[in-house]
């Protein structure tokens, strides 16, 4: 899994670099007790949009389940742009990031055919999950972390936080009244693992990857 941000004005991939660090991570502050894990539940919030097949309604769909997570997370508005890729020979894949003036959706087909929100839904929360991370120095924090050249390593710092988005998305589903049973179905092993710890929690109290230990993370 990778991590996307912006760079500038142009979407870009978070390397992460330096000398090896131990697992779990120790001496980074701003990832293993970041204040982020000391708030309380998300806020409860009814959200209730309907997924239609078109393009017009997925994009409503997507704006306002943004609207929801905000709310839910106490946060001001994030700015959403949408841009539709219609398939053709190629099939496109949908893909949301975080930009620095809030979230970008590569949209297409796959979104805007599917009845089922699921999908929609989890990616949205992962991503939205992302900006709560960027808000909170975790994500800069991330991106500099030290591997030493070492690509399991790597890997490893990667999956911590890619689970970390997937904790997090689990607590937002939970304050958005969605049950854990459909989305999780979706998840395997420590992705669907973390969901659930998030949806317990209710919060981002449950969503410290970075003191978990390997087994937790593979």
């Amino acid at each position: 899994m990778i991590i996307r941000v912006l760079a500038g004005a142009a979407a870009g991939l978070a390397i992460f670099s330096g000398a090896a660090a131990a697992d779990p991570i120790k001496g980074v502050p701003e990832l293993t007790s970041n204040d982020l894990y000391k708030a309380g539940k998300l806020a409860k919030t009814s959200c209730t949009p309907k997924k239609g097949t078109s393009r017009a309604a997925t994009e409503k769909y997507i704006r306002t389940l943004v609207g929801c997570l905000g709310k839910a997370w106490r946060k001001d508005a994030v700015k959403v742009e949408i841009h539709y890729e219609a398939d053709g020979k190629k099939k496109y894949k949908s893909w949301p990031f975080i930009t620095a003036d809030g979230i970008y959706v590569g949209l297409a087909d796959d979104w805007v055919k599917t009845r089922n929100e699921l999908p929609v839904f989890h990616a949205m929360a992962s991503v939205y999950g992302e900006v709560v991370l960027a808000e909170a120095g975790i994500a800069t924090a991330a991106k500099t972390l030290d591997y030493g050249g070492d690509e399991k390593v790597l890997e490893e710092q990667q999956r911590r936080y890619a689970y970390q988005q997937d904790c997090l998305a689990g607590a937002a589903a939970k304050a958005l009244g969605r049950p854990a049973k459909g989305l999780r179905s979706m998840l395997k092993g420590n992705e669907r693992y973390w969901f659930e710890q998030g949806h317990k929690a209710g919060g981002p109290r449950a969503c410290n990857t970075w003191k978990a230990p390997d087994s937790k993370v593979a």
